[in-house]
């Protein structure tokens, strides 16, 4: 028969404490990119341990075919027609002459297509870092335990589905003839891919455009990762996902309203 610890008073003893949970197993940074996309809850609970160096590996995986893509399509659709047919449709056609459209097209003909290329790689670099330090002071205002790299790892890995994006982008691109596509819907992955764009409002097709499915993919990331880089419960940064992307969905549709 077992015996039983007493304490000196006679007492059973109490239970020694239970053991601390064992720390996420390590992975590896290409297990990391694969993960991220169909594993994302155990991915970034175990990323978010990595080094924060790692936001390298998906910022270039994203940002060498946002390239290919830019390359791609200056060099197969016809950049002049592209922007005379943007500027006549924009509210600023009724203030510039015939004249002013075409030099305005014939300018963005003979911009160099590495220049485009160049700005699509800055603008990922600066809105993961925006966003990264956006997210990282707000939840720290809301109390939770969250350090920039973490933060940064989060939302530079949350961003992998741009690269389906950009694959899906490549290949519309050699399947249909790049001129008719509409070059600020060419996926036509949200509502407002199904409307007449010229016939709706501007600040209803900004809103329905906002309902994508990369980017409620992209917000569905964020919630997992931030979740797991501030050890908190992911319905807290699900809502501080959400509230902040509505809020940008609002400063759309004014900005569409104005422009």
């Amino acid at each position: 028969m077992e015996e039983k610890t007493l304490t000196p008073e006679g007492g059973p003893a109490p239970e020694p404490p239970a053991p601390p949970p064992e720390p996420p197993a390590p992975i590896s940074p290409v297990a990391a990119l694969w993960g991220a996309l169909v594993r994302p809850g155990e991915t970034f609970r175990r990323l978010v341990e990595a080094p924060w160096t790692w936001v390298v590996f998906p910022l270039l995986l994203i940002a060498v075919l946002n390239v290919a893509a830019s390359l791609a399509f200056t060099s197969r659709v016809d950049m002049r027609q592209l922007v005379r047919d943007q500027i006549q449709k924009s509210r600023f056609a009724s203030q510039m002459s015939e004249e002013q459209i075409e030099e305005a097209a014939e300018r963005a003909a003979s911009r160099p297509r590495w220049i485009t290329a160049a700005f699509a790689v800055v603008g990922l670099i600066v809105l993961v870092l925006f966003l990264a330090a956006l997210f990282w002071l707000v939840l720290l205002a809301f109390g939770k335990e969250i350090t920039f790299p973490r933060s940064l790892l989060a939302v530079g890995y949350a961003f992998l589905p741009a690269v389906v994006s950009s694959l899906l982008f490549l290949l519309v691109l050699f399947v249909k003839d790049p001129n008719t596509l509409d070059a600020n819907n060419p996926l036509a992955t949200n509502v407002a891919a199904f409307l007449d764009r010229e016939e709706t409002a501007k600040p209803l097709y900004a809103l329905l455009k906002a309902l994508d499915l990369f980017k409620f993919w992209i917000l569905y990331l964020l919630s997992l990762g931030l979740a797991a880089a501030a050890r908190c419960k992911v319905s807290s940064t699900a809502a501080t996902v959400g509230i902040l992307y509505v809020l940008w969905v609002g400063l759309s549709m004014a900005l569409a309203a104005l422009f």
